[in-house]
This record gives C-alpha cells, structure tokens and sequence, in this order.
C-alpha cells in the first residue's frame, strides 16, 4: 500500500485542478458572457429575441437538467423545454413569466446521491451543450473530431503533430463549416448560461462531491490502481476545454456582434 503523502496531495491538486478549478473557470466566464449577449439582446431587440436566436441552445440547456435529475433519481414536478416569455402573466409562481424553459425537481434530503445530484443537475447544461457540440462536430467536421481524439490520446503528453495531420480532407468543407458555425451560435447564445437557481442548486450537491472524488483519489493512489483514472480524467477534461474554449470563442464573437447590430439599430 502506497503511503507517500507527497504523491497523494499531487494525485488530488491534478484531479482537483481537473473536475473543479477548470470546469469552474469556463462556467464562470461562459455564464458571464452570455448573459451579457442576452442583456443586450433584452434592450435592444426585445424579451423573446434570446428564444429566436438561441432556441436549440435553451432546449439543450433544459433538456441536461432533465436528464440529469433523472440519472440522480428526483422527481420531476415541472417540465417546459422551450416556451415564450409572457412577461404580463403570472409563471407558476406568482411571478412574471419570463422562463424561456424550466424544469422543475425535488428530491429526498437524507439521500446521499439524491442530494449529491444537485450539483451535476445545476451544471448539466456545460456539458450537456459541449456534448452537442462535439456530436456537431463529428458530424459536420470530423477530421476535426479525429483530431481532438488523437490529441487527447496521451493526456500528459499531448499529440499536436497528429492533431495537424488528422485535419483536412472533408468535402464540402466551407458549407459544413458554415452550418456548423450557425448551430454553434444558436447552442452558445441559449445553452451556456447558468442561472442564479442552476448555481445555488449545484452548491447543495458540491460538498459530497468534493468528498467522494477525495476518497476515490486517496484510495486508487494508496492502491496504486491512480495513473488509468488520472488518465481518463485529464483526457476527458482536456477534451471539454477544446470544446468550451470554441463555444467561448462564438459567444465572444455573437456578443461582438449583437453589441455591433444594437450600435447600427440605435443610429
């Protein structure tokens, strides 16, 4: 049995780095910018105009808590995936509908995994959203998608050469592009935005994941059964940093430009 605690705290500081502070960072600025894009997009072209121009990104985003609450085994009280705003009726609540889509769950409290689920359920939209993306990608772009593949294939030591030769060679390279630059978009703009409820559900469920991914680490390194785990994990979370780095780039670019269009209605 492996005891060095040297080796234990830098098995912990990788996954740690992999599954919180990463993941953590792109939530953060992903959740900023779009909700900027949609503020602009509010004032200057009305309350529905988010739901014209990010319609498959809002059914994503509702459709990954869905099936993430039900992996966690909540119960679903409520379910809309895609609606308009009615800001002069009363929601379900009482207050001003201005949901473009909810789902509402509840769960029992004294279950350790019902309540652990909170967290993946308020998050699910990052990698629900990412999971279309690279379903799009290897669809429409799939010397692309080889690419990636091929780049994460050694985590700790990363295959750039083969990610550049993996590329090119699809036909209709310019329309597939285009139409996946539109959806990319449309999934970015209405999909990678986590709302005050998403975060404050995510915090219930943080304390006993942070718990079980600290045994699971300190148990296979003491075991010395760490270096696949640490593999997969940082080949995975690699793999959704290319992902979310591209969906950052669109939404910087849509923010761009919806910015440039409100610029152009207001003169």
């Amino acid at each position: 049995m492996n005891t060095d605690l040297g080796l234990i705290f830098k098995n912990l500081s990788i996954v740690g780095l992999d599954v919180i502070v990463i993941p953590f960072i792109f939530i953060t600025v992903l959740t900023y910018l779009n909700r900027d894009t949609k503020r602009f997009l509010a004032n200057g072209f009305g309350l529905n105009s988010e739901l014209y121009l990010g319609f498959l990104g809002i059914f994503f985003h509702e459709l990954s808590h869905l099936v993430t609450a039900l992996v966690f085994g909540h119960r679903i009280d409520r379910v809309r995936l895609l609606k308009r705003l009615h800001p002069d009726q009363p929601g379900f609540d009482g207050q001003p509908d201005l949901a473009l889509g909810y789902v509402n769950h509840s769960w029992n409290q004294r279950n350790w995994y019902q309540t652990t689920g909170n967290l993946f359920i308020g998050i699910a939209p990052i990698f629900g959203c990412a999971a279309v993306l690279l379903g799009l990608t290897a669809v429409l772009v799939p010397s692309l998608f080889q690419g990636m593949l091929t780049l994460v294939a050694n985590p700790f030591a990363l295959d750039w050469v083969g990610f550049r030769q993996a590329l090119g060679g699809d036909t209709h390279a310019g329309l597939r592009w285009t139409l996946m630059l539109v959806l990319s978009l449309n999934i970015s703009v209405g999909g990678f935005d986590l709302s005050t409820a998403d975060f404050a559900n995510s915090r219930i469920g943080f304390i006993g994941f942070v718990t079980l991914v600290t045994i699971l680490t300190v148990g296979l390194t003491m075991l010395n059964h760490v270096a696949a785990f640490l593999k997969i994990v940082t080949a995975a979370m690699i793999l959704l940093a290319v992902v979310l780095s591209y969906a950052l780039l669109v939404s910087l670019i849509t923010n761009l430009l919806v910015r440039l269009a409100l610029q152009i209605k207001d003169h």
